[in-house]
C-alpha cells in the first residue's frame, strides 16, 4: 500500500471530485460586427410582409466555432442554441430591445454533444449535426448526416451534457446520399417529425422526406423550385412551417429562401410546396445560410433569425439576420 501525506491525500480527493462530476461547458466570448448600415438603424424593408431588422457577422473565441448548422431560440428571446457539424453545441444569451429587434449577442457557452455512451463526439464522421429540435418535454433531438441518425437528448438541468438516445429512423433514411441527407427537420406542435433531405430524389424527381412519432414513418416529399435546396425547418408560432433554402453557383455566390408551408398541407404522403416568403441575396448580407429558428415578438409579429454555416472557411462567415415578419 502506498502511504500518502496529509497534502497528497487532499489533493488525491479533489481530483477524485473532479473525475465524479461532469465536464462544465466552456465559455466562448463573441465579436458580433453589424452587417447592416450603420448610419441608419432603421429596419430595412425586403417587400411589404418581410424587413430586416439586424445583421451581425459573429466571430468566436475559441477553434470550434463555427460550421452552425442548426437553431432553436428560447420563446422570450433570451438564449439562441446552436449546433455545429463537428458535434458542438453553443449556448448564446440574446438582447432585444422593446420592439424585439436584436440588439446583443453575449458571451455564452459551448461543448460537445455526447454519444449513445456518453463519450463526447470527437470527429465530423460522428457528429455532422444538421437540425436541432426541442420538445414540449425540454429534450433535444439533432439530425445528423453522413451516418444519417436521429438522437434523442433527454430533459435534464442541461439536456445537451447528457448521454445520446437513439430515435428510430424513417426507412430509407440510411440510403440518403452521405453528404445530402436530413438537413431541414422540424418537430411540430402534435409530436410528429417532418424531415426533408437536402439530396434525396423520389422517382419523380421530388426531394425525399417522411413524416412520423418516431416509431411509425410515412413518406412525403418536397416538390424541388429551381436550384434551391432545403436546408431547415422552423415551427411558426401560428403551427406552420418556414422553410429555409439554400441556393450556391459558381458566378451568383450564395442565395437563400423563405417559405411558408402550411400546417394543413403536412399530412402522409403528401407533395409539399413552400410558399415564397422572400429571397435574400445580394446586396442584403448572404452567406451559405443553414439555420432558421423563430418566434412571436411582441407585436404579435414573427421574429425569424437566420444563420449562416462558415465551413470554417476563410472565405465564408458565421452571419445572423433578425427579420421581422408580418404574415
Amino acid at each position: 500500500m502506498i502511504q500518502m501525506g496529509p497534502m497528497q491525500r487532499h489533493l488525491f480527493l479533489i481530483l477524485c471530485l473532479l473525475a465524479a462530476i461532469p465536464a462544465f461547458a466552456a465559455p466562448v466570448d463573441i465579436t458580433a460586427t453589424s452587417v447592416t448600415t450603420a448610419d441608419d438603424p432603421s429596419p430595412q424593408a425586403i417587400n411589404d410582409h418581410l424587413e430586416l431588422l439586424a445583421g451581425f457577422d459573429l466571430t468566436g473565441s475559441t477553434e470550434s466555432w463555427g460550421g452552425i448548422s442548426g437553431a432553436s431560440i428560447a420563446p422570450d428571446g433570451g438564449v439562441l442554441t446552436l449546433i455545429s457539424d463537428y458535434g458542438t453545441w453553443f449556448r448564446l444569451p440574446l438582447q432585444h430591445d422593446d420592439s424585439g429587434r436584436l440588439t446583443e449577442i453575449g458571451a455564452g457557452t459551448s461543448g460537445r454533444l455526447k454519444d449513445e455512451q456518453g463519450d463526447a463526439i470527437s470527429s465530423k464522421g460522428v457528429g455532422d449535426a444538421e437540425a436541432l429540435m426541442r420538445g414540449a418535454d425540454g429534450s433535444y433531438y439533432v439530425s445528423f448526416e453522413g451516418w444519417h441518425r436521429l438522437w434523442r437528448y433527454k430533459p435534464a438541468s442541461d439536456p445537451l451534457r447528457v448521454a445520446a438516445k437513439r430515435a428510430a429512423r424513417p426507412k430509407g433514411m440510411a440510403d440518403l446520399p452521405r453528404n445530402e441527407g436530413v438537413e431541414a427537420a422540424a418537430l411540430l406542435p402534435d409530436g410528429r417529425f417532418l424531415l426533408l433531405s437536402e439530396g434525396g430524389y423520389t422517382d419523380s424527381g421530388d426531394l425525399k422526406g417522411w413524416l412520423g412519432s418516431g416509431k411509425r414513418w410515412a413518406e412525403i416529399s418536397l416538390a424541388p423550385s429551381g436550384a434551391f435546396r432545403p436546408t431547415d425547418l422552423a415551427v411558426l408560432p401560428s403551427g406552420d412551417l418556414l422553410l429555409l433554402e439554400r441556393r450556391v453557383s459558381v458566378f451568383g455566390g450564395f442565395a437563400a429562401r423563405l417559405s411558408v408551408i402550411p400546417a394543413a398541407a403536412v399530412v402522409p404522403g403528401a407533395r409539399l410546396a413552400g410558399q415564397e416568403i422572400a429571397v435574400i441575396v445580394k446586396p442584403l448580407p448572404v452567406d451559405n445560410f443553414e439555420a432558421v429558428t423563430a418566434r412571436a415578438a411582441p407585436d404579435g409579429s414573427v421574429l425569424i433569425y437566420m444563420l449562416s454555416d462558415d465551413n470554417f472557411s476563410d472565405m465564408e462567415r458565421t452571419l445572423l439576420l433578425q427579420f421581422r415578419w408580418r404574415p
